[in-house]
């Protein structure tokens, strides 16, 4: 009898043995879901480009002034108004002898003694002019007096460049961020103040009474000069003949607020080449005569102090519920609470008590929270703007990376994250207008070959998400 036996053998199916493997299998799948996180967040740190503020030019107070004339009348009123108005003042008289511009032939040790002499004498020829706030500022400040003849030119200066990375500012575009290196995209901001510099003739010695340096620079008389000399020779030296002078680089620069037209500083500086044949005596006697020269830079300046209250800061943002607090100080005074008087425009949205704390109510919105403050009879206030709301947190753009060609157009989209957020518009910019322009939908129309960088910025935060388009 013949038969097959069936068993257990090579063909036997294995069972698998789940309560070994489970361990192995969890492992793997936090692995893999590990990987997969690196790498979106690796994603979502590279997409995230900070912030872009808005170049938001504030409205001055006048119109920019924009030729010689205006700049000049600008310059007047405002120091007239200084005179009339009376801020606390402060000057400072200064009277440098340009080192390197000294020369006195055989005798430059002794020339340079000498300097040292004049140079401190010098300092203390005007005495003080400063003054309080209220003070009659007649005779003390000098208000300057000016034909637009007696000008060679007028600069006006309010721009200046922030680096797109690090923020650091520059008066000039620089060919590299000197903090981080950064070469381009730089930004183009304007102060809130005007530098206005008023440059004039060259002029000789002794200036005419009625001259433009006599009216506005307060050169020293031939009086004065002879005092200085005569101080400083002990014995040494005799000038009888006097000094020649040439006055060079003859400025008059105001710095000016441009959003209230108070003067915050008016300076007069100048060159002042000396000229003199020196005649030493005593045991200098063999040095004989020799002709001495150096260059003063004279300059006198006035800086104003404006009385008002001002806010530690000029908007507070506050997320529904939330409360901070808005600091007012003065330059007149150390404020008390009893002196301060605080008000909200909507008590609906946000409310204010006598010590500044501001608490934001559950209503999204905007209101304005003001302080009062009198002084000498005056009353100066100050306003902070608070928007309460769900702040912005980020924004993401549909595309990072476009390829066009001419003619085309594409509507990119963007969304401000997170959705509750209370504001969720964007504005949209073309870095190169002329390869390709966007509308304020992220409609995109491609005009030339080239690339061009489409962002979009959210109106909350300034957040940015940039797509970069290739025109072919």
């Amino acid at each position: 009898m013949t038969g097959k036996m069936h068993g257990k053998g090579s063909d036997t199916v294995k069972k698998i043995d789940l309560e070994k493997q489970l361990p192995k299998i969890v492992i793997t799948t936090l692995i893999i879901f590990f990987i997969i996180g690196m790498i979106w967040g690796l994603k979502t740190v590279l997409e995230i480009e900070g912030t872009m503020e808005p170049n938001v030019i504030k409205d001055s107070l006048s119109p920019l002034p924009e030729t010689k004339e205006e700049r000049i009348s600008y310059v007047m009123s405002a120091v007239k108004k200084a005179e009339e108005e009376k801020p606390a003042m402060s000057f400072a008289d200064s009277f440098r002898i340009d080192v390197d511009s000294l020369r006195a032939g055989d005798v430059q040790r002794t020339a340079e003694y000498i300097r040292t002499g004049i140079e401190d004498k010098l300092g203390e020829t005007r005495g003080d002019l400063s003054s309080d706030f209220g003070e009659d500022l007649s005779g003390k400040l000098w208000v300057p007096e000016i034909t637009p003849g007696e000008i060679t030119s007028a600069d006006l200066k309010y721009d200046y460049w922030a680096c797109p990375v690090c923020g650091k500012d520059s008066d000039e575009i620089p060919q590299e961020c000197e903090d981080c290196g950064t070469a381009e995209g730089f930004i183009r901001k304007y102060k809130d103040e005007y530098t206005i510099t008023l440059h004039a003739q060259d002029a000789a010695y002794p200036p005419a009474d009625a001259s433009f340096l006599s009216r506005n620079f307060h050169p020293l008389t031939d009086t004065q000069i002879d005092t200085l000399v005569r101080d400083n020779e002990n014995g040494w030296f005799t000038c009888d003949n006097g000094f020649a002078i040439t006055y060079r680089n003859i400025e008059i620069c105001a710095v000016i607020d441009r959003l209230t037209d108070q003067i915050k500083s008016v300076s007069y500086s100048m060159d002042c080449d000396f000229a003199a044949d020196v005649s030493f005596a005593g045991k200098y006697a063999a040095l004989g005569t020799q002709n001495v020269g150096f260059t003063v830079n004279e300059k006198a300046q006035f800086e104003f102090t404006w009385p008002g209250v001002f806010l530690s800061e000029e908007e507070l943002v506050l997320t529904p519920g939330q409360t901070d607090v808005l600091r007012a100080e003065s330059p007149c005074a150390v404020l008390t609470d009893e002196e301060l008087t605080w008000k909200s425009s909507d008590e609906s949205i946000a409310t204010v008590n006598h010590e500044g704390y501001v608490s934001a109510k559950h209503t999204t919105g905007q209101c304005s929270v003001s302080v009062a403050y009198t002084f000498m009879g005056k009353k100066y206030t100050a306003q902070c703007l608070i928007s309460v709301k769900v702040p912005a947190e980020e924004i993401e753009i549909s595309n990072r990376k476009l390829k066009l060609s001419v003619g085309d157009t594409y509507t990119l989209e963007a969304k401000v994250k997170p959705r509750k957020a209370t504001i969720q518009t964007v504005k949209w910019y073309s870095d190169n207008e002329d390869v390709a322009a966007v509308d304020q939908n992220g409609t995109i129309t491609a005009k030339r070959v080239g690339t061009v960088d489409i962002y979009a910025v959210s109106d909350d935060g300034y957040f940015k998400a940039t797509c970069h388009v290739e025109v072919r």
